[in-house]
């Protein structure tokens, strides 16, 4: 049978392609490649196929050196593959203020991108905005009468001889001739009928106020929003894909204030070969969380005891017992006793009244509206990040 001679000057060309093809491996020594592609894939399980060409680069334990990245078609460094659940990332990690909003040109295409991750650390929130409390004025009751009425043989803040003039037991302040006194009554050598001493009534009951807090003006209303001291950005780190190798050489050298880290959700230890670097814990920013947990808030508002209050009334005497021949008309309170002088001296003092308590409101001391807690960093949201000294 005869070769067509299309086919033998195809194989011709192939196999001068592929003797055309060497490079150096991993360590530096020379090795072969071979042209690939979908549908002729590497013949070696250790090759690699970049570009359309398979390349077998050494994977002992110098694989870290700059030449790797060469014999492969890149410009970077060699990096340790991630271990299981760590994830390779370039990171920036640096005060807010200067944090960068594109990540560096790592790719081969030479292009800025946008990050792809983004988290924060060092929470920090002004205190609430609290409404001042304050307080009703207090409601209270006022249900016992003077404790005694005297009838005095001598004017106001005199000493003399004293008469009872109160009511009956069980008094409820209305019209009474008990204990009157007959004009031109002696005690002794004096008229009896100089002044009318009237005791205190007695104090407030049930005094209450109810707290409630008086809304500040909108602008000043609720909560800051919390700022974060310290960024971290984080960035794809292109690689040639060397699976296969014991590090993975990069597109590009690492930028300065960029690290090469691994990056794993939660707190955690960092693993091995890349425990010698510096450690970071940042907190996730996302559209559903915000990374911090919202501590602050008010304290509650109450009153304290009711103070200043008291409770008002009048008392009345008459010369007749029917209480309708008015003798004085003085005010009396829960704060001391009242004396009244009688003129002319020794009238006759047949009757007495007093009006009902009223209540006199006082005033509580409010207390609370103050504010309190703080905000946190959400522990769901934690990130550690695990990075490469710069000179590895």
């Amino acid at each position: 049978m005869k070769t067509k001679p299309a086919l033998l000057l195809a194989i011709s060309a192939m196999t001068g392609t592929l003797l055309a093809f060497v490079v150096h491996g991993c360590n530096g020594d020379a090795g072969t490649s071979f042209p690939c592609g979908p549908d002729f894939p590497c013949v070696y399980a250790d090759s690699l196929c970049i570009e359309g060409v398979c390349y077998r680069p050494d994977a002992g334990p110098d694989a870290n050196d700059a030449s790797t990245s060469s014999a492969i078609g890149c410009a970077g460094p060699c990096i340790p593959p991630p271990p299981d659940d760590w994830d390779l990332r370039a990171l920036w990690h640096g005060p807010s203020t200067e944090a960068p909003t594109r990540c560096p040109a790592l790719g081969a295409d030479g292009e800025e991108a946008f990050p792809v991750f983004l988290g924060h650390a060092d929470v920090s929130a002004p205190p609430a905005n609290c409404d001042p409390c304050k307080c009703t004025e207090p409601t209270g009751a006022c249900t016992t009468l003077p404790e005694t009425i005297e009838i005095r043989s001598a004017i106001c803040d005199a000493a003399g001889t004293s008469l009872p003039f109160g009511g009956p037991e069980g008094w409820d302040g209305s019209c009474t001739d008990a204990h009157a006194l007959a004009a031109g009554a002696m005690c002794g050598s004096a008229l009896c009928a100089q002044s009318i001493v009237v005791s205190p009534l007695g104090p407030p009951v049930g005094e209450a106020c109810e707290p409630f807090a008086e809304p500040l003006p909108v602008a000043h209303y609720g909560l800051p929003e919390p700022t974060w001291k310290t960024s971290a950005i984080g960035c794809l780190i292109p690689t040639c894909n060397a699976t296969s190798l014991s590090c993975l050489p990069s597109i590009r050298p690492m930028p300065d204030a960029f690290h090469t880290c691994v990056k794993r959700t939660g707190e955690h230890t960092c693993p091995t070969g890349w425990d010698k670097g510096k450690r970071f814990v940042v907190y996730e920013v996302t559209n559903e969380r915000q990374g911090w947990i919202e501590g602050r808030a008010c304290t509650a508002c109450a009153c304290g005891a009711a103070g200043g209050g008291g409770c008002l009334a009048r008392v009345r005497t008459f010369e007749d017992g029917a209480c309708s021949k008015l003798l004085s008309d003085d005010p009396i309170a829960s704060f001391g006793e009242q004396c009244t002088n009688v003129f002319p001296t020794g009238l006759p003092i047949g009757s007495k009244e007093i009006t009902p308590p009223a209540y006199l409101p006082g005033a509580c001391e409010p207390s609370g509206g103050a504010p309190s807690g703080d905000v946190q960093e959400d522990p769901e949201q934690a990130v550690t990040f695990c990075c490469r000294p710069p000179d590895t």
